[in-house]
């Protein structure tokens, strides 16, 4: 069954479409879900790991997951449904384009990082901070420009939407500080400002965008009851002062951001009782589910977090394991369930299968219970070990029920275009 017919607007904007989930799961596969089971697999069972060594291989796989795989699907998603949201035209194809072409260049470029006696080395890592800083400001441009125009009265997820792109180029910035060190010289990107780029990036730039877009698509998606404005604005609000907090390193930054996570929880409205008469049918059921682990995960890594900076005592593994919370938990179930309802709407091809779906699920939340849990658990004895590799491992299976099942709806696009 078909999600959506091809229509005139399909046919113009599929290519440009297509190329941003292409590179999104190219990404993924390579430097961002490989990359990351391989760096689970030489931790946790001693196998080899390639050239460049520990610490700039974990600062490459964070930075491809948040530029190139999330990054890249928020943008070409954005570009296409951000419109339908204003009532407004699709912006100019060849400024998508650009765009692309200046992110996807520029994390391309990053790799130079594995390599310290490339003599071209600080050249291609200068070239490849300018190019993304350009490419997120490119995209907040175009962005607000959209958000902007339109006949559609506008409404307060908008604002979760227009900040979130606002927080691209400040993410991107961070990420170029971050490789000052290196284009002088030094064989790793500096801690300090990756920290603060994985942040403004994770929190700022792809959590707000989900999260408007949630606001936007759940009464359609799984008849979520509407929230007032009032919450929306105070959820976002306090998830904003969360992030500020966090990228200055100013203490209570977490408390901010769980009573964020709270409000925008309730707002989505996963947990409340149905606007539906009739009960959901089996789609809706399996997205509604996925709207829930999302967004359970998202107040579970703040709530780590949260709990770290109340703690008098140290809890050993709390970042990490509330980083891949929010990015694996959060941000995944969000894109492998609610993607499997975008991407058949937005080609015109047919939808998911069901049982994938549910398969894509499952691993992703396996995958992040187990890592969240090793994390906080922390390494060094056989069951974490083995743990953290089954992480990697379900983390890239999911990856691939969803990449087969995407390959499947825009193939039937395609012929349907033919």
């Amino acid at each position: 069954m078909r999600a959506a017919l091809p229509m005139a607007d399909q046919r113009r904007e599929l290519p440009l479409t297509l190329l941003f989930l292409a590179a999104s799961v190219l990404v993924a596969a390579t430097a961002g879900f490989a990359l990351g089971a391989w760096l689970l697999l030489s931790s946790s069972l001693g196998l080899p790991l390639p050239s460049g060594g520990w610490a700039p291989l974990v600062q490459l796989h964070g930075h491809a997951q948040l530029v190139g795989f999330a990054g890249l699907l928020v943008m070409g998603i954005g570009y296409r449904v951000f419109p339908r949201f204003r009532g407004a035209a699709a912006p100019a194809a060849r400024l998508v384009l650009l765009s692309f072409a200046l992110v996807a260049i520029g994390l391309a470029l990053r790799s130079a990082l594995l390599w310290p006696d490339l003599g071209a080395r600080p050249l291609l890592l200068l070239l490849s901070g300018t190019l993304e800083v350009a490419g997120a400001a490119l995209y907040a441009g175009i962005v607000l420009d959209v958000l902007s125009r339109g006949e559609n009265e506008h409404r307060p997820d908008e604002a979760l939407i227009a900040l979130g792109a606002l927080w691209y180029p400040v993410g991107a910035t961070w990420a170029f500080v971050a490789l000052l060190p290196a284009i002088g010289g030094a064989p790793t990107a500096d801690a300090v400002a990756t920290e603060a780029s994985v942040a403004v990036l994770l929190l700022g730039f792809i959590a707000s965008n989900v999260a408007g877009v949630s606001l936007r698509v759940a009464p359609a998606f799984i008849a979520a009851p509407p929230a007032s404005a009032r919450v929306i604005v105070a959820g976002a609000g306090l998830w904003y002062l969360g992030i500020l907090a966090t990228t200055l390193r100013v203490g209570g930054a977490p408390v901010a951001l769980l009573a964020g996570a709270l409000l925008l929880a309730f707002a989505v409205g996963p947990f409340r009782a149905t606007g539906a008469r009739q009960p959901l049918p089996a789609h809706a059921r399996l997205t509604r589910f996925a709207f829930r682990a999302s967004y359970a995960w998202l107040v579970l890594g703040v709530a780590i977090l949260a709990a770290a900076w109340l703690s008098p005592w140290p809890i050993a593994g709390a970042t990490t394991a509330a980083r891949h919370a929010l990015a694996l938990g959060f941000l995944m179930s969000i894109i492998f369930g609610v993607g499997a309802r975008l991407v058949p709407a937005l080609t015109g091809g047919v939808a998911f299968l069901a049982p994938a779906v549910w398969a894509a699920l499952a691993l992703t939340n396996a995958a992040a219970a187990l890592r969240v849990a090793s994390e906080l658990a922390g390494r060094g004895d056989g069951v974490t070990s083995v743990a953290l590799a089954m992480s990697g491992l379900f983390a890239y299976a999911a990856l691939a029920v969803f990449a087969v099942s995407a390959a499947r709806t825009v193939r039937s696009a395609l012929r349907g275009f033919a």
